[in-house]
């Protein structure tokens, strides 16, 4: 597998690389012969300067391209410089004087580039930083002419290489995973039965929706669009275990009047696929259009009347249909909200760093012309079945938009609900609160959560977590200078230290594991690609806090791919993992979270099960006090909890 997987990563890297994206740069005009003056910088959200100032500070990263204008050049050519205190100390590193070659005018990586124009460029390479600071100068620039005035410094940002140094700790929280069924192929989304009937629903990303029945997983689909499906699936060619896509059948949601037979919710379901691009685009992007690699779409189906276990084929009705320019980044997860709307998950459209063809100069994320990089939200009935709805008919006339998205009426695509993302794989509604809650798959470093509100900008590619991100490096710094700022930052974040890909899960509303209750559960994909390594966390919405699971006795690893999570009509949370990378094999599984004790006992002050000298330990650490001991909830632990405690010693209630 290793040799396949690293074949994927080669792929990968051609295909994220996309086209380079703008450089950022600055024009000067002059004050006289003493002082270059900052006249403009772009892009706006730089930070690179101050307009109007004379010989400004210029904040610079380390691997970014960077253009300098200069209005007068032939009086004022500017020289880059390791600048010392007086200007007979300088080094000229780069000169646009025609005479005069810089050190570092011929290095291949900072390609300094002057075509004889007022303009010039060249990368900030690390070589490049080091010659700036040698021998105890500091980066700056200054008149090749009039080398005593007209000369001012650099703020160098350097990029974090590890921006959130902590690793995330294993929690107090013990689970067991109780296999509910087995070979599936890539399991990703799971939804209960609308009625009491207890089925479960489990979306497969290879093209199937199965039913498990009280425990059993039916032999006959629910819904089979394989057939509808980018054909075949995988990106690397080999289409086995291997293989590895972001395609395929993404999604699944119940119309919340499925059971109401005088509703046209009437026993409808909506699904997400990608398919091949064979139908005409309701969405595209804005920049590059035809390059197309498949398309999102959005559908409606109704449940056979004589049969509740089974899709009606016929009844297909499409709702929308979306061009996107690479395979990656498909977000893909529907689920309707507590207001009755639906809201569908969208990546940004792939490659990465949101750049490169089919993402603008900007990327898509911030773009408002456009839906990747977004969460929509639209009513999807047929508009002619609610002719008193005041929501407007959508262009294409298959569906309403509601009038309270934020952006109807003003510039922007009314059917976004929020943007700024990258990749909301997966996302949930808590149930108590009605909050909507999302993973947001990050670039290089940050993983991110987020609650997602009406009109949101989530950062995307400005920031990445709580830090600055630039497309041109794929790095993050903690400069935040220039940037919006009504930019939400997530509730709960962490570095590739601890994972590669956040998969979202839910907030923990059922009754089998007490301290979890109002918990976030979610996980990372794998700690690697190469092997199977997710990870199953829990959160504190309140404060961002992220622990690890303990799972079973042993305290061991999942030892899978993570794929998704789902929940029952009890709020018990559901883990939805695979041997395998992709969508192909029988790896796939669907575990349940449970308590790792059968019964919580008296006395099994620590949860793990069973009373014995550690709960004692603990006892005696909280004697004549309050604490975890306290097991008849008085002020104190003291004798009275000794005798609840005593009768079960060494009582084991373990899985």
């Amino acid at each position: 597998m290793k040799t396949n997987v690293l074949k994927w990563v080669g792929m990968c890297l051609v295909i994220l690389s996309g086209s380079a994206p703008a450089i950022e740069g600055w024009t000067f005009g002059d004050v006289g012969f003493t002082a270059y003056k900052l006249d403009s910088y772009f892009p706006g959200t730089s930070g690179l300067g101050t307009v109007g100032t004379q010989n400004p500070t210029l904040t610079v990263q380390i691997g970014k391209r960077y253009q300098i204008s200069v209005t007068n050049f032939g009086s004022h050519p500017i020289d880059i410089i390791a600048k010392a205190a007086t200007f007979s100390g300088d080094t000229v590193l780069l000169s646009q004087l025609p005479f005069v070659t810089g050190t570092f005018e011929s290095d291949p990586g900072v390609n300094w580039q002057d075509t004889g124009g007022n303009t010039v460029s060249f990368t900030l390479t690390q070589g490049l930083y080091n010659a700036m600071t040698a021998s105890g100068r500091i980066p700056g620039y200054r008149c090749a002419l009039h080398v005593s005035t007209m000369r001012g410094n650099f703020t160098v940002i350097q990029p974090l290489t590890n921006p959130i140094p902590a690793v995330i700790p294993q929690g107090t929280v013990k689970v067991e995973l109780e296999t509910v069924v087995s070979g599936l192929t890539a399991p990703i989304d799971m939804s209960p039965a609308p009625d009491d009937t207890g089925r479960l629903f489990i979306v497969d990303q290879a093209g199937k929706i199965v039913i498990i029945h009280a425990g059993i997983l039916l032999n006959v689909p629910f819904l089979d669009v394989t057939n509808r499906l980018v054909s075949p699936l995988g990106i690397i060619g080999t289409h086995d275990e291997n293989d590895f896509d972001e395609r395929g059948l993404l999604g699944m949601a119940f119309h919340p009047d499925f059971l109401n037979s005088t509703s046209p919710g009437f026993r409808k379901i909506y699904t997400f696929t990608s398919e091949p691009d064979s139908g005409s685009a309701d969405f595209v992007t804005e920049f590059d259009p035809t390059v197309i690699n498949c398309q999102s779409v959005i559908a409606e189906w109704s449940v056979s009347m004589a049969d509740p276990n089974i899709v009606d084929t016929s009844s297909r009705r499409e709702i929308m249909r979306i061009s996107k320019p690479q395979f990656n980044h498909n977000g893909g997860m529907l689920a309707f909200g507590p207001d009755g709307y639906l809201y569908i998950s969208l990546g940004d459209g792939g490659a990465g760093n949101d750049s490169g063809l089919g993402h603008g100069p900007n990327g898509n994320g911030q773009n408002l012309n456009v839906v990747l990089g977004k969460f929509l939200r639209i009513d999807p009935l047929d508009p002619s079945t609610t002719p008193g709805s005041s929501d407007a008919v959508s262009a294409n006339g298959r569906y309403r938009v509601p009038a309270t998205n934020p952006f109807v009426g003003i510039p922007g695509i009314d059917e976004i609900y929020a943007y700024g993302l990258r990749n909301p794989f997966r996302f949930c509604f808590d149930s108590v609160t009605g909050d909507l809650i999302t993973g947001d798959a990050g670039q290089n470093y940050i993983e991110e959560i987020d609650i997602i509100v009406a009109g949101g900008n989530y950062g995307w590619n400005l920031k990445e977590g709580t830090f600055r991100f630039d497309p041109q490096t794929g790095n993050v710094s903690n400069y935040l200078t220039g940037l919006p700022s009504a930019l939400v930052d997530p509730i709960a974040q962490y570095d590739h230290d601890d994972g590669t890909a956040v998969i979202g899960g839910y907030v923990y509303r059922g009754s089998a594991i007490p301290e979890l209750s109002g918990k976030y559960v979610f996980g990372d994909f794998s700690t690697g690609f190469a092997n199977p390594a997710g990870r199953l966390f829990y959160a504190d919405i309140n404060t961002g806090t992220i622990h690890e699971f303990i799972i079973g006795l042993d305290d061991r690893n999942l030892n899978l791919y993570l794929k998704g999570f789902g929940q029952d009509s009890s709020g018990e949370l559901y883990v939805l993992a695979s041997q395998f990378l992709g969508p192909y094999g029988t790896g796939g599984v669907v575990l349940k979270l449970v308590d790792l004790c059968t019964t919580r006992t008296p006395g099994d002050i620590n949860n793990d099960c069973v009373v014995d000298i550690l709960d004692l330990h603990q006892m005696a650490i909280n004697w004549l006090d309050d604490g975890p001991a306290n097991l008849n909830g008085d002020l104190t632990v003291n004798l009275q909890d000794f005798a609840l405690l005593a009768p079960h010693w060494l009582e084991s209630t373990a899985r």
